[in-house]
């Protein structure tokens, strides 16, 4: 299911961007390796639980940056888009949460993001880069960090997009975790199309190269982290599957 991404005049820097040459490749690269990397993990009761996890430490993340970056005075109407937002980063979670329980885990979403667990190394590492960036680029719009922090946050809803698809489609619609898959990823296609029109709203005529810029900047950071990223996610469920006694992941469906 691909994201509609409706773009007008001048933002067209908002769209995934058509790769080519070493990009091009990088991300077929990363692609395969996480295709791999799932099927590892999907091989083992603990690597299926740690998939969950990860997604439901990302899904805290983002309400720790909707929280922090976003929070400070936005208009009305933008207020209220956050309030929902952030309702579906915590549902998420809390989904999430409930799966790794249900496969014998210990798991419990955090009730604020004040509360959410720390991030790994490597997501603190990203988180660093994302608030450098926000600190640059703020100066140059209008609406300071609001921009740059939606832009952020459009790049990593295109991803997680990318993620879901990539892992429904592997899985396949018989799957057991595939509706909870796929009722989070309409979610982050809703959420993809949110944070382009409020880039559209709020990016002024003039300010638009400074976007086109900032757009650059946000992807090649985000696919400088997707090699490690990819080759982390398989040596961890390489390890789970070779565990001695490890168990095969349960089969019970979640309902969407």
């Amino acid at each position: 299911m691909a994201a509609e991404e409706s773009t007008v005049s001048g933002f067209d820097c908002l769209a995934p961007p058509l790769l080519r040459g070493w990009p091009a490749l990088q991300a077929r690269l990363v692609h395969h390796v996480k295709r791999a990397a799932l099927r590892q993990l999907h091989a083992s009761n603990a690597g299926e639980m740690l998939l969950l996890r990860f997604y439901m430490v990302g899904e805290e993340s983002s309400e720790q940056a909707l929280q922090r970056e976003l929070r400070i005075d936005p208009p009305g109407w933008l207020a209220r888009q956050l309030d929902q937002h952030l309702a579906d980063e915590q549902l998420h979670a809390r989904l999430f949460a409930q799966a790794i329980v249900e496969r014998g885990g210990h798991a419990q979403a955090a009730a604020s993001p004040e509360e959410a667990p720390r991030p790994d190394w490597l997501s603190r590492r990203k988180l660093a880069r994302w608030q450098a960036i926000i600190r640059r680029h703020a100066p140059h719009f209008a609406h300071g960090g609001l921009v740059p922090a939606y832009a952020i946050g459009l790049s990593a809803e295109q991803m997680a997009s990318r993620i879901l698809q990539r892992h429904c489609a592997l899985i396949g619609a018989q799957h057991a975790l595939h509706p909870l898959l796929a009722r989070v990823l309409a979610d982050e296609d809703r959420h993809i199309r949110l944070c382009t029109h409020t880039l559209q709203r709020c990016v002024a005529p003039h300010e638009q190269a400074r976007l086109a810029r900032l757009m650059r900047e946000v992807r090649d950071t985000e696919r400088g982290f997707g090699i490690t990223g990819a080759l982390g996610m398989w040596l961890a469920g390489a390890m789970l599957r070779l565990r001695p006694g490890a168990a095969r992941p349960v089969q019970r469906r979640h309902q969407a």
